[in-house]
């Protein structure tokens, strides 16, 4: 059995996994207090909740072969170097974790983590050549060419969500300006819609997706049409860069499976301007696991 961890923009959830199962699972919330000292507060949690699961399980160390962490950012050499939606740089988590409980840790972006628990054992197993676009808080991707992720040597790569598709756009929390996921996220598209129905705080994912298909306020379905056409431009551009079989989309946007939105999406990807490849459209899929790929797929 593996132990995987989920290190999310707002939250960390350790999970018990047995291939692509989840046989036992934690989740906490980060609150303010918690931000004022982000790498004590990831590393506390981590542990509590590892040994937690530990202990209800009446497992010991020797019976974990690993424990494997999807983290949001750039990694490289088993450190987060840079994750900007945490506010963290230089963070050497497997290290901290290895020294405190004495099991073998590794550490991969979360958008490659989820990417792989699909192309493995989810709906891009049957597929040589696929993109897999998590789509959620910010837009992360993995690539796959003749069943294996792509690569580089320095980092991790593929950050689809920060190429430009609005020249001097809004502002990205990468410091760039009209980066994909400053229009395509559901974060974005969460602020812009919620700000319009005049909600104050965060708000659930299915009121959001309720709130979308109410016709009659011309303002959301503007915000609706704009959010679809910048994710057919994104998805148009990575179906001429990568000529995949499939596209996977997965994060939080993996609710939307079975919504009107989805449908709309996949009518526009269709028409002919979308891409400049003479092949017929990728396949589009949901991811299988939606939220739960990156814990599973930390492990791998």
């Amino acid at each position: 059995m593996k132990i995987g961890i989920d290190l999310g923009g707002s939250h960390i959830g350790v999970g018990l996994i047995n291939k692509d199962k989840i046989l036992d699972s934690k989740q906490r919330n980060f609150v303010d207090s918690d931000k004022k000292n982000i790498k004590k507060s990831i590393v506390k949690y981590a542990i509590a909740m590892i040994e937690e699961i530990m202990k209800e399980g009446n497992l010991d160390k020797n019976q974990i072969e690993l424990i494997g962490i999807a983290s949001p950012g750039i990694i490289s050499n088993n450190t987060i170097i840079k994750a900007t939606n945490l506010s963290l740089s230089e963070f050497c988590l497997c290290q901290e974790i290895e020294e405190k409980l004495g099991m073998k840790v590794q550490i991969r972006n979360d958008a490659k983590c989820a990417g792989l628990a699909e192309k493995k054992y989810g709906s891009l197993k049957k597929y040589k050549d696929a993109v897999f676009i998590c789509i959620g808080t910010g837009i992360g991707g993995a690539v796959f060419m003749n069943n294996k992720l792509l690569e580089p040597l320095r980092y991790e790569g593929f950050e689809i969500g920060h190429m430009i598709i609005e020249k001097n756009g809004r502002q990205c929390s990468c410091g760039k300006k009209g980066c994909f996921q400053a229009y395509a996220s559901i974060k974005a598209l969460k602020e812009r819609v919620t700000k319009i129905l005049g909600e104050r705080g965060d708000v659930s994912g299915q009121y959001l997706r309720e709130n979308l298909l109410i016709k009659d306020n011309k303002q959301v379905q503007k915000e609706v049409e704009d959010f679809l056409n910048y994710l057919k431009i994104g998805i148009g551009n990575l179906i001429d860069i990568f000529e995949p079989e499939a596209i996977c989309l997965g994060g939080s946007f993996a609710y939307y499976e079975g919504n009107p939105i989805l449908d709309r999406l996949l009518k526009k990807i269709e028409e002919k301007d979308t891409k400049f490849s003479v092949g017929k459209v990728p396949d589009i899929v949901i991811a299988k696991y939606k939220n739960d790929a990156g814990i599973i797929g930390a492990t791998l």
